[in-house]
């Protein structure tokens, strides 16, 4: 078992004892006292759930669409357009499918980027009422521009702050599922609307969530508009600070990294999808010197083709080793801790979430060890970072419920959410 506690050796064996929703006892060799019901985890390395700090589910449907393009043509030419076709139903699929295929992977926790042309029919609440059934634990950043984007993607600042207000008061700030805000994208919005979402978070208690630098053009459009780069924006905004998460953070200078650190904000680190799209390498071991909150996240389905946690703490720590040619310059106990509580940390939960620890959220993996490509497992935490995969997910646990037994999921009916999602992306793209 391991805890994810810093420097904690893994417990073998281990066990933990749960109350409800919360872990109430953890230890190594024996339980303390007997239990209602005991889950049988011999073979099985028991974990913390996986944070995915940052994926849109909402682009699900355009998943292997303009593969090989940069980010902005991939988005013109293929997401964009099929995402103008999708219906209410289609955010609701969207969901469900990408809930199936997290907890499937063990991702416990999920933040949600989402946006959408559609925002007058509701479908920001449609979402997250997806999210909910799925008894995934879920933040939904209900994300939005008032200047550009693309054709019907625009609101105004008066339908941005109505609306995202209507969707923080129909969730309560302390459940499974909760609710943030934050422009989509940095160059799209004004100066004004920036400042609307720091006025909500502070009035609500909610975060806001912000992709920032995440390409060379991120950097020269917002520079055009304000003069600044994109983090000196966010500082000249008020747009920094420990409720506020940082995400990709690929192109920084030595001022950018200052001034997200001076704030406390945390990092959210992409590296699969800043590799599928070409935008670049985070400057991970500069932000941790920093003293940065680090975050780890799959990015959306549509822009990494997955959302396979163990493949991204593979690829966070393998690509700072080939582009730095240092060996240990990260290494396997990071990237898990980031993957974990350092997720948990991203999102305000990291008194709560993100360990196995009494007192602690009863998020639980159990990745089952007995397969070829994990034999010998000679140190447990290696083999979960560099050799595991999505598919060696055998239970999982959120809020102290079984949502995945023996591989399969209890919550929703997985057959029939594939095959309608499959059939209405199908429908979608023969639109355009």
């Amino acid at each position: 078992m391991l805890t994810a506690e810093q420097g904690r050796p893994p417990l073998e064996p281990g066990w933990v004892l749960i109350d409800g929703n919360t872990i109430v006892g953890v230890g190594e060799g024996e339980p303390d006292g007997p239990a209602d019901q005991v889950i049988d985890a011999t073979g099985m390395l028991v974990t913390p759930g996986f944070v995915n700090a940052h994926t849109h589910l909402c682009m699900i449907y355009g998943r292997t669409l303009g593969a090989d393009r940069d980010l902005l043509s991939w988005l013109s030419d293929w997401q964009v357009p099929l995402m103008r076709a999708l219906e209410p139903r289609d955010y609701a699929l969207s969901m469900e499918l990408g809930a199936v295929e997290n907890l499937k992977a063990g991702n416990t926790t999920i933040c949600e980027v989402f946006f959408s042309p559609h925002y007058e029919r509701e479908v920001d609440q449609l979402a997250a009422r997806a999210l909910d059934r799925s008894g995934l634990r879920s933040v939904l950043f209900r994300c939005s521009n008032d200047v550009t984007f693309f054709d019907g993607f625009v609101e105004s600042r008066s339908e941005v702050v109505a609306r995202t207000e209507k969707l923080i008061e129909a969730w309560p700030l302390d459940g499974r599922t909760r609710v943030g805000a934050g422009p989509l994208v940095p160059w799209g919005s004004s100066e004004a609307s920036f400042r609307d979402a720091v006025e909500l978070s502070a009035t609500y208690g909610v975060q806001l969530h912000l992709h920032t630098a995440e390409t060379p053009e991120y950097n020269d459009l917002v520079r055009e508009n304000t003069g600044f780069s994109n983090v000196e924006m966010l500082a000249h905004v008020g747009a920094l600070g420990p409720g506020v998460m940082l995400n990709h953070c690929v192109h920084l200078s030595e001022r950018d990294i200052q001034l997200i650190a001076e704030a406390g904000s945390p990092v959210i680190h992409d590296p699969t999808s800043n590799m599928l799209l070409a935008s670049g390498v985070a400057p991970l071991p500069k932000l941790r010197e920093a003293g940065i909150p680090l975050g780890l996240a799959c990015d959306g389905p549509a822009c990494n083709n997955g959302q396979d946690m163990f493949e991204t703490m593979k690829y966070a720590a393998l690509l700072q080793k080939a582009v730095t040619r240092q060996p240990g310059v990260v290494v396997a106990e990071e990237v898990f801790r980031m993957a974990t509580h350092g997720g948990a940390r991203a999102i305000g939960l990291g008194d709560r979430l993100g360990q196995l620890r009494p007192g602690y959220l009863a998020d639980l993996v159990l990745t089952d060890l007995r397969a070829p490509h994990l034999t010998p497992a000679h140190d447990p935490l290696v083999a979960l970072v560099y050799s595991a995969r999505a598919a060696d997910v055998h239970t999982v646990l959120v809020d102290g419920r079984v949502v995945v037994r023996n591989r399969v999921l209890t919550t929703l009916d997985e057959e029939r959410v594939v095959r309608e999602a499959g059939d209405r992306a199908r429908r979608a793209r023969a639109t355009l």
